[in-house]
Order: C-alpha cells, then structure tokens, then sequence
C-alpha cells in the first residue's frame, strides 16, 4: 500500500493557501455582482471561512443549476464563490500528492495535459497500432459512489479533517438536490472534476498495469485503447465492464462503444483522428461557427464588448486550428481581425 499523508489540515486553512484560492476562485468567477463583495471585504470573508474551517462550523452554501444544451444536455451546478474558495484551498493541498500516482495517459484538468495533448496522444498511438476501442462511461458523474470515492482518498491522505471536508462538499450536492442518496458528482465543480480524475485512476491502473496496455488514453470518461490484435480489444471490453461494475459501480454506454482500424479514424473530444491528420466532426464545426455567429450579432448590438468577442472567437479558433483545415481558419480570422 502506497504511503498515506498526514498533517495538511493546518497548511489548508492556512491565510497563505486561502488566498491562493481565493485568486483562483476570482479568475473563475461566473457572476460580478456574486462576488462583488466577497472581494471587497476580501480579507474581512478570507478571516471568518478561516475561523470557519478550523471551528469545524464550516457549510457550504446550496448550489445554483442551469441546463445546457450543448453539446449534450446536461445540469451544471455553480457553487457560491466562498465555497469555490475552498475547493480551491482543498485541491491546493491534496492534487500533488494524487499526481504522483496518476497515470500520464490521463489528460483531463491536469496541470501540463489537456484537450490538445490527448488529442496528440491519440494521434501518435494510431500510427503504432492497428486497432482502436473507444469507451465512455454511462452518466459517469451522476453515478459517482461517495463510500468508493472516500476510500480512494483515503488510501492516499490519513488526515481526518481533510477527509471530513471531503465528506461534507460530497455531502452538499445531495443536500442542494433534496437527494439522500450518497451518489453522483455535480458536473461543473472543481472538486468534482479532481474527483472524478481520483475515482478513475483505479481503472487506469487495472488497464495499465494488470491488463498491459501501453497504448491508452482518457479524458474524463472519454476512453481510447490501441492494439494490434482485435481479439484482444474484444475480450478485454468484457474485463473492463466487469471491473467498472464491481471496483467502481459504473457501466460502460455500450450504444457508443466503437471498434475500429485506427484507418477509419477514431472519433475522440470532436475530432475524428488520422494517423497523418485530424478533422473537425461536422457537428462541432457547425457548433463552432453558429457560436462565433452569434457573438458577432451580440457585438453588433452592444450586448458583449470586442474583448469578450475576440477571446471568444479566439478560443473557438484554437479548437480549429488543432485541425487540418487551414482555409476556413483564415476565413474565421480574418474576420474578426
């Protein structure tokens, strides 16, 4: 068993680690008129969620929900901004020491990874292999258990008032949702996200280590396997569903389980990967560009200013740009430019 950690209580509720978060928390802010005056009295707010913490009197506020419709339907769950500051404070502390024993291959909200590295990673196992297997897990984060969760941690941290804290931003989700049921994560958290990432590290190393894959790689609950035997991919999809069920509780979406020749092109986070190029699938290009269309019509009648249209438009230009579609990156570009 790998060494647990003590002692992190006082380094979380430090002023210094609470500050840190609170800057972290500012520069994620969804609504000014919300943390308006959290940041005002900053020092005054930073003291009394301090003061909370180490009393043990701390308790997250409920969360506010909103449905999105793109690209899949789905309820996000804002925590209020004092709150953020501790998840902040929490993932601060811990997120080192779960990085020592995650897998590179995970590329998911982690420092130094993301979307365009996995998409690279993808691509470069596609020209070693012949044969690909994409998974994704059914309603992944609202079927999270918090007893598995918590053991996961606890493998990891021996601090009891970490682990309570834990406890209690699981807690919230249920008590925000009048659910007594200790399932499931709610999507749009920080915590949840770095949650999730702990949760799914057990299969990782299943696939990793007791399976032997070298070629993997997962962001979030998206799943590539590479091999060079198809036989192998089919039986090993039995393995990982009887793992998922029984360490993990979660079932895999069997509806959009795909084997393929890595030369068909593997459809992975809105591309569709080539072992000597990439695409845009035409349903995110389309996205993409109702999108810019509708910040330009937002900015024609004063409803965002051109800063807010540009880096807009400017992230949406680096999703396609990851992409071999040098023509209409120009189109888009010039455009705003």
């Amino acid at each position: 068993m790998p060494k647990r950690i003590g002692y992190l209580w006082e380094k979380l509720i430090s002023w210094q680690n609470l500050y840190l978060a609170y800057q972290k928390a500012c520069k994620h802010k969804k609504r000014k008129e919300e943390t308006a005056e959290w940041i005002y009295y900053c020092e005054k707010n930073i003291f009394e969620l301090q003061s909370e913490l180490q009393n043990g009197t701390y308790k997250p506020h409920p969360y506010r929900y909103f449905n999105i419709k793109e690209p899949k339907e789905r309820l996000i769950s804002i925590a209020d901004f004092r709150d953020r500051v501790v998840h902040h404070a929490l993932v601060n502390v811990i997120e080192p020491y779960f990085e020592n024993i995650f897998i590179p291959d995970s590329y998911a909200t982690r420092k130094g990874k993301g979307l365009h590295l996995a998409v690279s990673a993808v691509q470069n196992y596609s020209r070693k292999y012949s044969w690909f297997m994409k998974l994704d897990i059914e309603k992944f984060f609202p079927n999270i258990d918090h007893n598995i969760l918590l053991d996961l941690i606890n493998r990891k941290i021996k601090d009891p008032f970490i682990i309570n804290l834990c406890s209690i931003i699981l807690k919230n989700q249920n008590t925000s949702m009048n659910n007594n049921i200790e399932i499931g994560l709610p999507v749009g958290n920080l915590t949840s996200q770095f949650f999730a990432n702990i949760y799914l590290n057990k299969l990782d190393q299943y696939v990793k280590h007791n399976l032997g894959y070298k070629g993997y790689v997962r962001y979030m609950d998206d799943i590539i396997l590479f091999s060079n035997k198809k036989e192998n991919l089919q039986r090993d999809l039995v393995l990982i569903r009887c793992f998922l069920s029984n360490a993990l509780h979660l079932k895999i979406k069997d509806k959009v389980t795909q084997l393929n020749k890595v030369s068909q092109g593997i459809p992975f986070l809105g591309y569709r990967i080539f072992p000597n190029l990439i695409r845009i699938s035409q349903v995110n290009l389309k996205r993409c560009l109702k999108n810019i269309q509708k910040n330009e019509e937002a900015y024609i009648i004063g409803k965002i200013n051109l800063d807010t249209l540009y880096n807009s438009t400017r992230s949406r230009y680096g999703f396609i740009s990851y992409a071999n579609t040098n023509s209409l990156k120009k189109s888009i570009w010039g455009e705003v430019q």
